[in-house]
C-alpha cells in the first residue's frame, strides 16, 4: 500500500500526471481499496505545506476524487473510509470561498446524495463517542430529511437529536421529518420526489375546484395608513451568510402596521402599498408585479437563497443551515415568536396570506434579479415583506 500511494503522490507532482491518478483513484474505488485511498487523502494533505500555492489545485482535485470515489461506493466499508476522510484535516482553501468550517456540510451532501438511510443509521451506531463527527452527522440528517426520508421512526437518531438538542444545536430545533410545504425541497436538491409529484397534483386540483377563499375587493378610494413596527432579528435569516464570504446582498426588510386592516387583500392593494412605500430595490423601469401564492410555492425560491447562496456560491450555508435559515425567515415574516416547532409554525403559515413580487432586472442594474415576499399576517393589520437583490453589484 504504502509504494503505490508513494508511486501516486509522486504522479500527482506534475500536471500530466493528474489525469493518470484520477483514473487510479476511480480504479481503486472499484476494487475495494478503500484503505489505500484513506492514505492516499492523507498523503495528499501531507504536501499541501510544501507545494506553492498556485500548484495545489492537482492537490485538491485529487482529493476530492477520492471523497466521491467512496461516497459512490455502495459497501459500507467505503462509507467508513469516508468517515475516516472526515476525521483527517484538510486545507482551509480547499474549495475556494468555502473554508474548512463548511467541510462537514459538504460530507453530509456526498453522504445524503449517494447513501441510503439505512447505511447512515449504520454510521451514526459506528459513532467513536459522543463527539465523534458530530456537525457532520447533524447536517446529514437534515440532508436526508429534505429528500423525503423520515427519520423519527430510528431510534439511533432520535437518540443523537435528543444529544443534540441537549447540546442546544442549533439544528436540533428542525424536525426529522418534511413539512408538506417543504415536499418541493427534494427535488430542489436533485431527487426524482414522488411525494412532490403527488402534492402538486394535488394543489393544482385544489386550485381548478376553486377551493381558495377570495379576495376582498377593497375600496380603491380607502387611504391605508402605514406606520413602522420592530423587524424580527431573522425575518432575513435567509441571506444572512452573505456577508461572509463576499459583498452582502442588497435588502429591504419591514414590518408595516396597517389602518384599516386588509385581512383578505387581493395582490393590487399590496402592489399599492409597495408602490407608495417607494423601495429602493423595487425602483426601475417595469412596474411592480404582485400576485397572490403560498407558502410551499415559496419555500423553493427561499430556501435557494440560504442554500446555494448568490452568484459564485456566495453565503451558500448547504441544505441543513438553509432549511433552518428558511424556517427562521417564515417565522419572522409570518409574525410567530414562539420556539420553532414545526406544528405550530405550519399552523401559523396556513393562517397568513402570502404574496410574491418581482421586478424584471433594469440595464442599469447589472442584470441583478429583484424579487421579494409580502406576509399579511392573521387579520390584515400588519404585513411583513422581505425584498432582496441575490446577486451584488460589484463595488
Amino acid at each position: 500500500m504504502h509504494s503505490t500511494v508513494s508511486a501516486l503522490l509522486d504522479e500527482v507532482s506534475t500536471s500530466s500526471g493528474v489525469k493518470g491518478v484520477l483514473l487510479r483513484v476511480e480504479r481503486l474505488g472499484e476494487q475495494g481499496d478503500f484503505e489505500t485511498l484513506v492514505a492516499l487523502a492523507a498523503g495528499l494533505e501531507a504536501r499541501q505545506e510544501s507545494t506553492p500555492s498556485e500548484e495545489r489545485w492537482r492537490l485538491h482535485s485529487v482529493s476530492d476524487r477520492v471523497e466521491e470515489v467512496l461516497a459512490r461506493n455502495t459497501r459500507l466499508e467505503s462509507a467508513l473510509a469516508l468517515m475516516e476522510l472526515a476525521r483527517q484535516p484538510r486545507d482551509a482553501s480547499f474549495q475556494g470561498r468555502h473554508s474548512s468550517s463548511r467541510r462537514a456540510r459538504d460530507f453530509a451532501h456526498l453522504l445524503a446524495s449517494h447513501r441510503s438511510a439505512a447505511t447512515f443509521v449504520e454510521l451514526v451506531a459506528r459513532r467513536q463517542g459522543p463527539e465523534d463527527l458530530t456537525e457532520l452527522f447533524a447536517c446529514t440528517v437534515q440532508e436526508l430529511v429534505l429528500r423525503g426520508v423520515a427519520l423519527d421512526k430510528e431510534p439511533l437518531v432520535r437518540e443523537l437529536w435528543a444529544a443534540l438538542a441537549d447540546q442546544e444545536h442549533p439544528l436540533a430545533v428542525l424536525p426529522l421529518t418534511r413539512m408538506p410545504w417543504e415536499a418541493a425541497l427534494g427535488r430542489e436538491l436533485g431527487v426524482d420526489d414522488l411525494a412532490f409529484a403527488l402534492g402538486s397534483l394535488s394543489a393544482a386540483m385544489s386550485r381548478e375546484s376553486g377551493e381558495d377563499d377570495e379576495d376582498e375587493m377593497t375600496t380603491p378610494n380607502v387611504k391605508v395608513v402605514v406606520r413602522d413596527e420592530p423587524v424580527p432579528h431573522a425575518l432575513a435569516a435567509v441571506i444572512s451568510g452573505r456577508g461572509d464570504d463576499g459583498f452582502p446582498s442588497q435588502v429591504e426588510q419591514r414590518v408595516l402596521k396597517l389602518r384599516p386592516a386588509l385581512p383578505l387583500a387581493p395582490p393590487d392593494s399590496i402592489t399599492s402599498l409597495l408602490v407608495d412605500l417607494d423601495l429602493e430595490l423595487l425602483r426601475g423601469d417595469s412596474p411592480v408585479d404582485c400576485e397572490r401564492t403560498k407558502p410551499d410555492e415559496l419555500v423553493p425560491e427561499l430556501f435557494s437563497l440560504a442554500a446555494l447562496g448568490a452568484r459564485g456560491w456566495q453565503g451558500a450555508e448547504g441544505a441543513a443551515y438553509g432549511r433552518l435559515a428558511l424556517w427562521r425567515t417564515l417565522a419572522g415574516l409570518s409574525g410567530f415568536d414562539a420556539p420553532l416547532e414545526a406544528a405550530a409554525l405550519s399552523a401559523r403559515l396556513k393562517l397568513c396570506r402570502w404574496y410574491r413580487f418581482q421586478v424584471p432586472p433594469h440595464q442599469s442594474m447589472g442584470g441583478a434579479t429583484r424579487l421579494g415576499v409580502a406576509c399579511l399576517r392573521p387579520g390584515g393589520t400588519s404585513l411583513a415583506l422581505l425584498a432582496v437583490r441575490d446577486e451584488p453589484e460589484a463595488p
